[in-house]
């Protein structure tokens, strides 16, 4: 295996690692605003452990679905806008690699958002996750295929952005060059 190709490799997985622990905090810090907003006070928040817990504060309803729906929301958001700032000149591959991980990421989160209501629907969703804790609330209003929709739609504009902004492209050059090293290496 070439230099090359291990670099690409590991610049890969840093990629994930890195994009992972970004999701959590932003992901748990969109749970903390809603909380602070409601004048709750936070007893505990964790990046280990991918938790933030809090006591008293004043729910509405629809403060209720922002707190479960911003540690997806805010995310997506960050993400959105890190897009704006994306490069496409610059041709490094850690740059390339780690900047579609980290934007993607937010965006791959929102899969939940979309089965999970029909989940729901069905009567399987699991029990405490954010978007059934949302959708106990939400379906008061609106039925829970609202949310699946909304979600699709929120992913199909982050692949559109991904896309149209170039990360993909640069992603995928990277990915390329170590599909080429092999061939190259392999005689092929």
């Amino acid at each position: 295996m070439s230099a090359q190709k291990l670099k690409r490799i590991s610049y890969a997985f840093l990629g994930l690692g890195i994009a992972t622990f970004l999701y959590i905090i932003v992901h748990e810090t969109g749970h903390l605003i809603v909380m602070l907003s409601a004048g709750a006070t936070i007893t505990d928040f964790s990046i280990m452990f991918s938790h933030v817990s809090a006591v008293g504060g004043k729910y509405t309803d629809g403060s209720e679905m922002w707190l479960n729906a911003n540690g997806a929301v805010l995310p997506v958001v960050v993400a959105y806008t890190a897009m704006f700032f994306y490069n496409k000149k610059h041709e490094t591959p850690f740059y390339r690699i780690i900047y579609f991980l980290v934007t993607s990421v937010p965006i791959g989160s929102l899969l939940a958002w979309v089965i999970i209501p029909l989940l729901y629907m069905a009567g399987k969703a699991p029990a405490n996750d954010d978007v059934t804790k949302f959708l106990d609330t939400f379906t008061k209003y609106y039925p829970a295929y609202v949310t699946s929709i909304i979600a699709a739609l929120l992913m199909g504009v982050g692949v559109y952005l991904t896309v149209s902004l170039g990360l993909l492209g640069g992603y995928a050059a990277e990915i390329k060059h170590i599909n080429d090293d092999t061939q190259n290496k392999n005689g092929v």
